[in-house]
């Protein structure tokens, strides 16, 4: 067990955490950036299409700030909003000055445009891949430690304790092609390795933190439509893009059915918005669906093919004769309930997390801006911001008492459980459970639509998974990657469906068949969970402080939602 001591240690490497270990290595001394794989080469970051929402100075940020809190059904934390419109621009000047191109018009100027759900709100596009490569070049200029290909799976806490009474010190993990481990301790610990879902992610951040004993919150806002995919084989993850030109939707009868759902925004709707319509369509025997961008002219498919969001996909279909400007194209959307957009780890605007010591960002950090999802381009914003905000609080704290000592009991326990699955002789493969519970969950009958009675059958699948995840047998260290991956995965889909449980009403992704209406009067609520000092599930409902808060719901009351399709699933 290799022994390492730093002053932060950021766990992840996608926005969120490069921003995290750049802002934290300007003021402590030794930063260390842990990434499961090669970072600018792995997680959501490098694979996002990169719209990024940029406010200006020229613009009404009271506006921005009120669409956001709008579009996010007012469940925002209104201080990150504010946060993230100030400081934005400075982060994407940042990134210039890097050297990371932006999309420009004709006039030379940043091209800011609408797409996912935007109204006066706007965003600009880069190359994603791009992007995390000018912040990969930044940290390795500035001395950043990068740990790469290391998989962290478990916190250390001072008391050695989980949950523990005393503060976060650091972590254990494993190096993924040669088995390695590592005992790190730290002064303080930035978690920013995303969320569950898109890209093989299993939540690890997440999950540790709650069994340590963070408090997590917005679970049950997980996305239920993960990204679309074009004729079953390509996947298509830029939505902004398609919707930023002008893209149509159709079904098998070759209407345009958007005006059906969402009047107003219709195919720039957010992709939850996009895939219940998609769904209900198909409930209702007009599948497949199509995207038609056949009345688009030249100048504007053009961009299809050149912008950095899309070329690689797009090209790569049109060299086996799928070619966007001749033909209506098959559009799917995935169902399920572990992508997480909206839930994680429950920060305040300095990053820190509930336990001292644990700091929080990106998509692990639950995007409180967001309120239930708000706006294309927030997510990469909050990336920017809640990590530069993460470093600078983590450095300080590291800076100021220095790193407590590591109980080496509880790191040698902890690397024993993490080896475990390696070492056994018989098991189960983490994969054949993993299928299991993916072959129940991902109906959107079951992830989309859910009453008590499916809560309950979903729990109780939980819980027979959960019992299998405890005999687990790898025969490589890629077999112990998805062993160590699997027992997060089902505490955050636990998390999510324990949470929607709670929450009495349809508001965004928690649709609840038995409650289809948007309760204004009891649910401007927040879900918090965490667990006692035994370990045992523990949740409350948190009030949103909107008595504070500048933007407020025009109506308090109970607003029917329609779910007519549902009668026919």
């Amino acid at each position: 067990m290799q022994q390492l001591q730093c002053d932060v240690l950021v766990i992840g490497g996608g926005l969120a955490g490069c921003w995290a270990a750049l802002r934290a290595k300007e003021i402590a001394g030794r930063v260390v950036l842990v990434d499961i794989a090669k970072v600018s080469r792995s997680g959501k970051s490098s694979f996002s299409g990169a719209g990024i929402l940029y406010p200006e100075a020229s613009d009404d940020l009271d506006v921005w700030h009120r669409e956001i809190v709008e579009k996010g059904e007012y469940l925002n934390d209104q201080d990150w909003v504010r946060v993230m419109l100030d400081e934005q621009p400075r982060r994407m000047k940042d990134m210039e000055e890097w050297g990371l191109e932006m999309e420009r018009d004709r006039d030379g100027k940043v091209h800011r445009h609408v797409g996912l759900n935007h109204v006066n709100t706007r965003i600009v596009t880069v190359d994603s891949l791009r992007m995390m490569e000018v912040l990969r070049r930044r940290m390795e200029a500035t001395g950043v430690t990068l740990l790469e290909r290391v998989m962290i799976t478990g916190l250390l806490t001072s008391d050695g304790l989980l949950p523990t009474s005393g503060s976060v010190v650091g972590a254990v993990g494993f190096q993924t092609r040669t088995g390695e481990t590592f005992c790190i301790n730290a002064g303080a610990t930035v978690v920013a390795s995303g969320s569950t879902g898109m890209f093989d992610a299993g939540g690890e951040g997440i999950a540790m933190s709650y069994l340590a004993g963070a408090e997590v919150f917005n679970m049950e806002f997980s996305r239920c439509f993960d990204d679309m995919g074009f004729e079953d084989r390509y996947i298509g993850v830029h939505l902004n893009t398609y919707q930023r030109l002008g893209m149509r939707l159709v079904n098998a009868k070759g209407e345009r059915f958007m005006e059906r759902y969402l009047p107003g925004l219709m195919e720039r709707g957010k992709r939850e918005d996009l895939g219940q319509a998609i769904v209900a369509e198909g409930i209702q025997g007009r599948a497949p669906i199509y995207i038609d961008l056949r009345h688009l002219d030249e100048e504007t498919i053009s961009k299809l093919y050149t912008l950095p969001s899309t070329f690689r996909v797009v090209n790569a279909m049109k060299e086996e004769g799928i070619d966007f400007r001749k033909q209506l194209v098959k559009y799917v959307v995935t169902s399920g309930p572990l992508y997480m957009r909206c839930g994680g780890i429950r920060n305040n605007i300095f990053g820190e997390a509930s336990l001292p010591g644990l700091y929080a960002a990106g998509t692990a950090g639950g995007y409180a801006g967001h309120g239930t999802y708000s706006v294309g381009g927030v997510n990469l914003a909050l990336c920017c911001v809640g990590g530069y905000r993460a470093g600078e609080y983590a450095a300080k704290l590291a800076r100021e008492g220095g790193p407590k000592p590591v109980v080496q009991a509880q790191a040698r326990r902890l690397l024993a459980k993490m080896l475990r699955p390696l070492k056994a002789q018989s098991g189960v493969n983490a994969e054949d459970v993993l299928d299991e519970l993916h072959q129940y969950m991902s109906p959107a009958r079951i992830a989309v639509y859910r009453n008590a009675e499916s809560i309950r059958n979903i729990m109780a699948v939980l819980q027979g998974c959960k019992a299998k995840s405890q005999s687990l047998k790898a025969t490589d260290y890629h077999g112990l990657i998805r062993a160590n991956r699997l027992a997060p995965y089902i505490q955050c889909a636990e998390l999510i469906f324990r949470s929607s449980s709670v929450r009495e009403e349809t508001r965004a992704n928690n649709i609840r068949s038995d409650f289809p209406y948007k309760d204004n009067i009891n649910w401007l609520q927040w879900v918090v969970q965490s667990v006692d000092q035994r370990g045992r599930p523990a949740i409350k409902k948190v009030p949103v402080p909107l008595y504070r808060y500048p933007v407020k719901p025009k109506e308090y009351k109970k607003i029917p939602v329609a779910l007519p399709f549902l009668k026919d699933a």
